[in-house]
């Protein structure tokens, strides 16, 4: 495994990533933690908590990429059936569920649901924003979780998830 990812990446190991999602994790923590000549910009107990945040956001990024890639894919005519595209909706639900895994903010749950929804997946999307609404009402996060959570518009979210049920 990359060198930053080598300390404990996951609170129980339950997520493996790819090497590709390693790599692009990798790169993506090296940017995000570093402070000079390799040091890292962030330890002590928030430390793992940070380092999953950052590698979730990196997933998720992953998945809206994907879900770009399989809009253009479909609008351009082409399928994954044939084996000559990659299913790219079966790679965003994949990388969006391994960031709800690896960091399980509830605004992680909102931002599967709405890949859900804009796959035309609404059964699975209702779901995650139900789990959303429900997680929404019971904050007890880390100081990390909850500046994750501050930097985003709860309340639209909680709006969107309420008109999508």
């Amino acid at each position: 495994m990359p060198a930053v990812l080598e300390q404990e990446l996951l609170a129980d190991g339950s997520v493996s990533l790819t090497e590709d999602e390693q790599d692009e994790c990798e790169s993506y923590l090296r940017v995000v933690m570093s402070v000079g000549d390799g040091e890292r910009a962030l330890r002590g107990e928030l430390a793992g908590s940070f380092r999953r945040g950052i590698i979730s956001a990196c997933m998720m990024g992953r998945a809206q990429r994907f879900l770009h890639h399989a809009a253009r894919s479909y609008a351009d005519g082409e399928s994954g059936w044939n084996g000559d595209v990659p299913d790219f909706g079966a790679m965003a639900y994949d990388a969006a569920a391994k960031a709800c895994e690896i960091f399980p903010v509830p605004i992680n749950l909102f931002d599967f649901g709405c890949l859900l929804q804009e796959q035309g997946r609404h059964g699975k999307a209702r779901v995650l924003f139900k789990e959303f609404l429900k997680r929404a009402r019971i904050m007890n996060l880390d100081p990390v979780e909850e500046l994750a959570m501050s930097k985003r518009d709860i309340a639209g979210a909680i709006e969107h998830a309420r008109q999508s049920m």
